[in-house]
């Protein structure tokens, strides 16, 4: 696998994170200043600086096809900024790394770019934000995506696990993922705001056969209500078109379309509480109709929508439980697809020098396709787990070291007819180093 460094261009556009759920009112927070005294005016670049290196040793166990062991060393780093602007906040991260395949197994690399940019005005709120992301393999854990390697990624920006690149396991294929989004909110009262948000997304593989390519378009119109400090509700309505490429690279002579175009329509009614100021739920569901221009392949049907999450969160903990059941674009392995997600995260400061984290996902995909062949049904299922161990010790304020394990497990139906799809168990262990200084403001420099 040769090792290709892509230069992106960011589009800034309409879009964003489409889950149906309210869009949260921000007001900005005033300070005080003593009496007789005025607060300094900060530059709108002004902000805290972040970034880390670091190296370690990965072991894949039957990854590679059962009871096949394969090694890699890689090196990879992080930087990230965010502003201290409270009118225009911004936030940057870069991801990116090498990694050096041991046995033939050769050399890659990853890159993940995202950027947010928000604005507060009076009663208007509006952001956008764009995540670019180019990988040797499906998305597992962090902002890398990559297992083996210590960065598990910077909030509020989510790492490529989170967008169009994740999903259903394939094997080793170079892939480029972008999604773009953005928001924008009117605040009709202090307690009531409409709000509308737009998003584009697109996973193109770079490798022949790899997976199927797939964009997403999709947009959302929601009023949005706060009925006291701790519950807010939201009537929203969304629509969503989805397109599948590149079927016959994939799927056998014969198939009846190169492409495939669906969409869903779907009316969301949302509510979120904070119980207590570490405990928070969220629910949004509605229903949801699919239909294609191609019917016997996709039949036109109602389904539901449905995305529940609880969070707790304290100083030295924090923990996330999040369901989710809807439509999405097939991971490059199916064109389109219904999907059930479960996934649970924790972490923990066990002492000054440790501290533990750890993340479990568990999917069952079903392809929208009813187009069956010889070789069987082409909407078989799948079932997908995986999950992360990783435990972190500081040796000095600068330095530490980390192991974690990682195992993946994937099972497809026997009509499944997508050949870059895992199908088996695997363990990955990853061993090493990160060298992470004190953030700096940006002046400081």
């Amino acid at each position: 696998m040769k090792i290709w460094i892509p230069i992106s261009v960011f589009l800034f556009v309409l879009a964003g994170r489409l889950s149906g759920q309210a869009v949260p009112t921000a007001v900005p927070v005033q300070t005080q200043t003593p009496a007789g005294t005025t607060a300094p005016r900060l530059s709108w670049v002004d902000g805290t600086v972040h970034y880390s290196l670091s190296a370690s040793e990965i072991v894949q166990y039957g990854y590679y096809g059962a009871g096949n062991a394969t090694s890699s060393t890689a090196f990879s780093g992080v930087v990230g900024y965010s502003s201290l602007s409270m009118v225009h906040p911004t936030s940057v991260l870069f991801a990116g790394g090498v990694v050096i395949g041991q046995g033939g197994q050769g050399t890659s690399t990853y890159q993940n770019v995202a950027l947010s940019q928000s604005l507060i005005k009076g009663r208007w709120i509006l952001n956008i934000s764009d995540s670019f992301s180019f990988l040797p393999q499906s998305p597992v854990t962090g902002v890398a995506g990559v297992p083996g390697i210590n960065n598990p990624g910077t909030i509020p920006i989510d790492g490529p696990s989170q967008g169009p690149a994740g999903g259903i396991l394939t094997y080793s294929g170079n892939r480029l993922s972008n999604m773009m989004s953005g928001t924008i909110e009117r605040r009709l009262t202090g307690r009531t705001s409409i709000s509308g948000s737009g998003s584009w997304s697109v996973l193109h593989f770079l490798d022949k056969n790899a997976g199927l390519d797939t964009s997403m378009v999709s947009g959302q119109v929601a009023l949005n209500h706060r009925i006291d400090l701790r519950n807010s509700v939201s009537l929203s309505a969304v629509y969503s078109t989805f397109n599948t490429n590149n079927l016959l690279a994939i799927y056998p002579p014969g198939f009846p379309a190169n492409s495939v175009t669906y969409e869903t329509k779907g009316i969301n009614l949302s509510y979120s509480r904070l119980w207590t100021r570490s405990l928070s739920t969220d629910v949004s569901a509605g229903p949801m109709w699919i239909q294609t221009s191609a019917a016997p392949l996709i039949p036109n049907r109602l389904n539901y929508y449905l995305n529940a999450g609880l969070g707790y969160n304290r100083r030295l903990a924090n923990y996330g439980l999040r369901y989710m059941h809807g439509v999405n674009g097939g991971s490059g392995v199916q064109p389109g697809a219904l999907s059930d997600t479960v996934t649970g995260t924790a972490g923990r400061t066990l002492s000054q020098r440790w501290a533990a984290s750890a993340s479990l996902v568990y999917t069952r995909t079903t392809g929208l396709l009813v187009f069956s062949q010889n070789a069987g049904s082409v909407n078989g299922a799948t079932n997908t787990e995986y999950g992360t161990l990783q435990v972190t010790h500081g040796f000095t304020r600068t330095i530490s070291g980390f192991a974690s394990y990682t195992a993946q497990n994937q099972s497809i139906s026997q009509g499944f007819l997508t050949p870059n799809a895992v199908n088996g168990l695997s363990h990955i262990f990853g061993l090493g180093i990160s060298w992470t200084p004190q953030s700096t403001r940006l002046g400081d420099f």
